[in-house]
């Protein structure tokens, strides 16, 4: 019993922490979101460094739905490219779909490591 109850107890005084920081992510990272006329989630990095940028993309929504479509790597780009701004972070991203496309069309890479390539951008 005293093992459950400190288990519990500490359990719960490290959950508000955690939804803290995760607050104060989700607060920091809503700067860079913006709604379209559709009211689709749109990434703004102008003036971002590449690294901020890379953070927020790896924890974006938009992400999610640009890999949803995951391997058509036509529609993948035609979605990025009407929900990202001009932006280093663009250019950056846009080498790295072409860099995966070529490995995978080559050979070089199966699907399953071509995905994990495109899931959390370094």
């Amino acid at each position: 019993m005293y093992l459950v109850t400190n288990l519990v107890s500490e359990a719960e005084s490290t959950t508000p922490s955690l939804e803290n920081s995760q607050s104060r992510k989700a607060k920091e990272y809503a700067q860079y979101y913006r709604k379209d006329v559709n009211g689709d989630d749109m990434l703004n990095f102008s003036g971002v460094p590449l690294s901020k940028a890379k953070a927020v993309w790896n924890e974006s929504t938009v992400k999610d739905k640009v890999l949803s479509y995951f391997p058509d790597f036509d529609t993948m780009k035609q979605i990025a490219g009407g929900q990202l701004n001009e932006s280093e972070f663009k250019t950056f991203l846009f080498n790295k779909f072409k860099q995966v496309e070529d490995d995978y069309l080559d050979g070089t890479v199966g699907l399953d490591q071509a995905r994990r390539a495109l899931e959390d951008i370094k």
